[in-house]
């Protein structure tokens, strides 16, 4: 676990630049963060209802992969100057607890007369048929000096 979050200025960032962490999703942690955001959604929280609707297992809540990408981005890449200012995401497949996601940032514009990057997110798990987008989008964050 990171505890120290990378300083890095503006003038150190170039688009292409890349950071990812892996994280495997827990019940527990699923179960955390339902009591901290308040989302106690049976498709959460519950196995049986989630096999009913149509899943393998509890449904992890998209903005926990929400909550990892600021994670990473807020300490890795751009790291300790960064405000979150806008997250777009969308979730074409469920994540499940067991499954491990590699969250991908990579800076795709710097806009230097407003401290603005612009990073494309995508995250994976492994399946047996092959990697699968868990999630994708874009972040806007604004780079303090």
């Amino acid at each position: 676990m990171i505890t120290s979050a990378r300083d890095i200025s503006l003038e150190a960032i170039s688009p292409g630049d890349v950071a990812d962490i892996s994280w495997t999703a827990t019940a527990e942690e699923i179960d955390s963060f339902a009591e901290l955001s308040g989302d106690h959604n049976p498709l959460h929280k519950d196995p049986a209802y989630a096999r009913a609707k149509g899943f393998s297992d509890c449904v992890v809540h998209g903005f926990f992969l929400g909550a990892k990408i600021s994670g990473l981005i807020g300490m890795i890449l751009p790291g300790k100057r960064c405000l979150l200012l806008e997250e777009s995401l969308a979730f074409p497949n469920p994540t499940y607890p067991g499954d491990t996601v590699c969250l991908q940032a990579e800076i795709s514009e710097i806009r230097l007369e407003l401290a603005l990057v612009i990073l494309k997110i995508k995250g994976t798990k492994t399946t047996d048929s092959g990697p699968q987008t868990v999630t994708r989008g874009t972040v806007i964050c604004k780079i303090l000096s």
